[in-house]
Order: C-alpha cells, then sequence, then structure tokens
C-alpha cells in the first residue's frame, strides 16, 4: 500500500498533461465546461489538462503552469506528462532534480461511485480516480473490464458475513481503513477487507504441491501468460528461510505463488517444513475503485470500536 500511495503522489507532483482532442467522441460531454480534480487538486480543465512543465530547485516548488489539449476517442486518452527525475537518498526520500515529458495512451471510463461521477485513467502501474462537482447526464463507459479470480468462491469486491470473520490486524491509512481478517470456517483462508465487508485482497495457504500445475495453468489461461519464476534460494544472505515463486502481473491483476523452505538449526522447524504453497490474490484497478468508495470512512482497532 506504501507504494500506491508514493506513486500517485509522484504523479500529482509532477502533473498530467495530455494532448489534442479528437471531438467527435461520444464522451465530449465528460471534458466540456466541467473540472476534474484528484482530492483538491486540479488535473483536467475542460478539454485540457492542467500541469507544471518545470521544477524549481533552489524554491523546490514546481513552476510553469499551463494547460494542453487532450487527445480523445471513445476508450483511449493520449497522456502526455511531465514526470519527475531526481533520486532517491539512503533514507528512501525522493530528490526531484527537473521534468521530462512521457506520453503515453491509456484507457478512461466514465463510472458513478457512491452516486458521484468519477473519470478513471488506467495508468500503469496504478489507476487515477478524478472527480467533479458537476452534474453529469450520461451512461457509465466499460471500456475495461477486470479479469476476476474466485478462491473458495470468493473474489475481491464481494461482501462477506463479518459473523464468518476474526479481524488480527488494522491499517488507518489517511483516508481509508483496511482490516487483516482470518476465516473461521477455514483456518487456511484468510481476507483483506475494507468498508466493513467487502474483500480486498484474497490469500490461500497451505496448498499441496501436486495441486500447483493445476492452479498454473487456471490462472496462465485466464490471463493469457507465463508466470515469472524465481527458484528456491535465499533473498538475504543470514535469512535462515529459502523461498521460491510464480509471479504473475497482468491488467492491474497480481497473483503471486510461493513457498518457503526453512534452512536454519533450529530442529523443531524442520520438522515443519513442507512442500505446501501459498495463493495471493490482488487487483489493484478494483482496489483503486474500492478504495475510492469507502475513502474517508471512519478509523478502525482491533482493541476498541
Amino acid at each position: 500500500m506504501k507504494s500506491f500511495k508514493l506513486s500517485i503522489a509522484v504523479l500529482l507532483a509532477a502533473g498530467l498533461t495530455v494532448t489534442s482532442c479528437d471531438k467527435k467522441t461520444k464522451n465530449i460531454e465528460a471534458f466540456t465546461d466541467i473540472e476534474w480534480y484528484l482530492d483538491s487538486t486540479l488535473v483536467i480543465h475542460n478539454d485540457s489538462a492542467f500541469s507544471y512543465a518545470a521544477y524549481d530547485t533552489v524554491l523546490e516548488q514546481f513552476s510553469k503552469p499551463t494547460l494542453i489539449p487532450l487527445r480523445l476517442t471513445d476508450s483511449l486518452i493520449t497522456i502526455s506528462r511531465y514526470k519527475s527525475i531526481g533520486y532517491y537518498d539512503d533514507k528512501h526520500s525522493f530528490h526531484i532534480k527537473g521534468c521530462e515529458l512521457d506520453t503515453d495512451t491509456v484507457r478512461y471510463d466514465i463510472k458513478y461511485i457512491n452516486k458521484r461521477p468519477k473519470l478513471i485513467i488506467y495508468t500503469d502501474p496504478f489507476p487515477i480516480i478524478l472527480s467533479t462537482n458537476k452534474r453529469l447526464e450520461m451512461e457509465e463507459t466499460n471500456n475495461f473490464v477486470p479479469i476476476k479470480f474466485q478462491i473458495s468462491d470468493f473474489s475481491i469486491g464481494d461482501q462477506i458475513d463479518r459473523s464468518l470473520l476474526k479481524t488480527v490486524g488494522v491499517y488507518n491509512y489517511p483516508n481509508y481503513t483496511i482490516e487483516d481478517c482470518e476465516y473461521i470456517n477455514d483456518k487456511n483462508l484468510s481476507f483483506k477487507i475494507i468498508g466493513y465487508n467487502h474483500i480486498f485482497s484474497i490469500d490461500r495457504r497451505k496448498i499441496e504441491d501436486y495441486k500447483i500445475k493445476e492452479v498454473m495453468s487456471v490462472v496462465s489461461e485466464k490471463l493469457g501468460n507465463t508466470p515469472e519464476y524465481r527458484p528456491m534460494r535465499q533473498w538475504t544472505k543470514d535469512s535462515d528461510y529459502e523461498y521460491e515463486f510464480y509471479r504473475w502481473s497482468t491488467n492491474g491483476v497480481h497473483i503471486d505463488l510461493t513457498r518457503s523452505k526453512y534452512i536454519g538449526t533450529d530442529s523443531y522447524k524442520k520438522l515443519l517444513n513442507n512442500k505446501n504453497w501459498n495463493l495471493s490474490y490482488d487487483d489493484v484497478v478494483l482496489q483503486a475503485i474500492l478504495i475510492e468508495t469507502f475513502k474517508n470512512g471512519k478509523p478502525h482497532s482491533s482493541i476498541i470500536n
């Protein structure tokens, strides 16, 4: 989640710009006499994107505000944005040295979340969701169709009975809360929950080795590609564990199939070694929509509420 917030912050700081506008698109109402914001930051004004074209390294602030026209079709938006260039220091803080123009063409959608219009721009690696105070009278678009998976009959975005969950951890972010929950009916199944009872991500533990081929076949066929594979090895020199994993990342879907092996000197832990795998399922597009749906909710606590 930290990487998610960092990417959004960098995008905001760099400014978003887009080029030229095809007014034949049936979605032009969403770009006429309207302003779109990311939180309180102006991103799009009418049929142009607001951006900063330069960065003052002395004052440490962006400068040269500008409006650049959009290029639109019914499903695509061409984006030329000034992105920050710089370096990370030893404390992982990013220091901006300037800006450079980067052009990309991505899909977009008009959706209504909590009955309010939203402009979803499917930037990589995370989508951005913009809001407006203007009332829109147009149909939703469906240019991006999520690839959904089910694990033990559950999928991201589903509602789940809270009486079947045990909260084991709470993470209060600035605008939303995520809960780590165990599934009471199956100790090997766990969820991250948002908005009281909506599934944010799913983990399935202790999958037998002989079932892995069928899992890989289903995921590869549905996502249309083969996984990245890393053989069993230590990730740090002094670690007592080795790790092996398969990883898929397509259209916002991230699926990891991992297992570990204890190589330390504790005889009891060696007895617990097995060949079982763990499966984790995330979808950053669906998760961004869930965050937008449930942001500004009340904080939670695993101790008191």
